[in-house]
């Protein structure tokens, strides 16, 4: 089932160069091996960003395994007071804390009480890297994503579900199937009523993050909001689908420790939002759609749908 652990790691190298995003992955490959037919593929974790310093050495790190009937090779738990290397880094586990733990049935099905969630902030840890491609085939930092983006993507073939990246792809590839295929259709729907927003003080912008041989990802980093227009025709599916945006993270590379997010809620009471369902024969009232904002992006670029199309450590 999901798991998510938040580690306190104390360091005991006395000097050593800032923890990279290749040395993270490097532990967790050890921690969780993959078959090597999956070297390529979306990992079955996720790094929600990196170890950040707490003070006194002491860092703080969150991880999540996303997957619903395998579990975990190795529990973090496991390694309290075994040193890790990390790099040059040498990291010891002093508590770990199993701080989600619920299988996709409840996620997807459970009642979540007199409150339904209306909207949601949503403010990066890491930068978030998306690709689009512009008229000339190049890839280009994408860096205003649609809510239907922001939430990932599922791929089909045949007619049925076949994987799937993000937050929606995490339901597609490890939730129980007949369960997987109508959720996942009314999730999808519903996001169309789905708008963000600017947060103001969090303007989204491009972010550039350095690593190994002289190499440079680019993303963007800052904070928008989702609301949904006229309520979410389901607003427990909504609840669901910002709690696994957390959980799955955001673009490409989240198994490297990119596109890791905060999510904060509003919530109403849901007497207070209850709407009638339209009657046989009425028509449905339209909401007119604004034309898509655009942040620094280059003209004509077309936004594609998101591709793991290889790793960048591995």
């Amino acid at each position: 089932m999901p798991r998510r652990w938040t580690l306190v790691l104390r360091d005991r190298a006395d000097t050593a160069r800032p923890i990279r995003p290749e040395d993270c992955h490097g532990l967790l490959n050890r921690w969780w091996p993959h078959p090597a037919s999956e070297h390529a593929a979306p990992k079955r974790w996720a790094m929600n960003g990196w170890p950040r310093p707490l003070g006194d050495r002491l860092h703080h790190w969150t991880l999540t395994w996303l997957d619903d009937e395998n579990p975990a090779p190795l529990d973090p738990g496991e390694l309290v007071g075994v040193a890790q290397r990390v790099g040059d880094h040498v990291l010891e586990p002093l508590s770990v804390t199993r701080t989600f733990d619920t299988p996709y049935t409840e996620m997807l099905t459970a009642e979540r009480g007199p409150v339904a969630v209306r909207a949601a902030d949503v403010r990066t840890w890491t930068p978030v890297v998306m690709t689009t491609r512009d008229t000339t085939g190049e890839r280009i930092p994408h860096i205003w994503p649609s809510p239907r983006r922001l939430f990932g993507a599922v791929h089909r073939s045949g007619g049925g579900i076949v994987g799937g990246s993000g937050a929606v792809g995490a339901v597609a590839r490890f939730a129980p199937p007949a369960l997987a295929a109508p959720w996942l259709e009314e999730a999808l729907t519903g996001l169309a009523q789905v708008r963000r927003s600017a947060l103001p003080g969090q303007e989204v912008r491009l972010a550039e993050h350095h690593h190994a041989e002289s190499r440079t990802v680019l993303g963007w980093r800052g904070g928008l909001r989702l609301e949904t227009l006229g309520g979410h025709r389901s607003p427990d599916t909504f609840a669901a689908l910002l709690q696994l945006l957390e959980l799955a993270g955001v673009g490409k590379y989240t198994a490297q420790g990119f596109g890791s997010v905060r999510v904060d809620t509003v919530t109403h009471r849901r007497s207070a939002e209850e709407v009638p369902a339209p009657r046989p024969g009425r028509t449905a009232h339209r909401v007119r759609r604004n034309p898509p904002r655009t942040v620094g992006t280059r003209a004509h670029a077309v936004a594609e749908a998101e591709e793991f199309g290889g790793t960048l450590f591995d």
